[in-house]
């Protein structure tokens, strides 16, 4: 008789397929336990990140995400580590990369067109607002959700203004 295969879990979340993989990060399906909400876990490897000197530029992806909520920007629920992992737990974005998109349908209606780069710019503003620059906008980092909205993604070459690395560094490392 087999036995039942066992969930691997992460804090309060159930780890399931890959459904994306880069360099440095595999992102892998979850569910919360206690909610039941699907979820996307990005699991960075320390030694990885370390022996690549990426480790400032996956602080500053999480600084800045935590900065931002905004509807067209997929969200950054919490950040948890353990000895060897970095997960970042974020929103799961059904619909695909907008690329995919364009790459399967070609060329879409104007008024498509349009309601993309609406909620384009209204998340790009935002981001400005906040002191938040992208710098890596492409169609491979737009994610479209389970209602065809528009969800700006992977913060990673992202840069903060120097007031917002001031009042972060403040608040972080406050003078005696």
């Amino acid at each position: 008789m087999s036995q039942p295969k066992i969930k691997r879990r992460v804090g309060k979340y159930e780890v399931g397929r890959t459904i994306g993989e880069g360099t440095f990060a595999k992102v892998k399906f979850a569910r919360n336990s206690e909610t039941g909400e699907p979820v996307a876990l990005k699991i960075l490897d320390k030694e990885k990140v370390l022996k690549h000197k990426m480790a400032e530029q996956i602080k500053r992806e999480i600084a800045t995400m935590k900065l931002i909520k905004h509807p067209n920007v997929v969200r950054l629920y919490e950040v948890m580590g353990s000895k060897t992992k970095i997960f970042i737990v974020l929103e799961f974005v059904t619909g695909g990369e907008l690329f995919d998109k364009i790459v399967k349908h070609g060329r879409m209606r104007e008024e498509e067109a349009r309601r993309y780069f609406h909620q384009l710019i209204n998340a790009v503003d935002y981001c400005h607002s906040r002191g938040v620059y992208h710098r890596d906008l492409k169609p491979e980092n737009l994610l479209l959700d389970a209602y065809g909205n528009l969800k700006v993604s992977d913060f990673g070459l992202s840069a903060l203004s120097q007031q917002v690395r001031v009042i972060i560094i403040s608040c972080f490392f406050p003078s005696k």
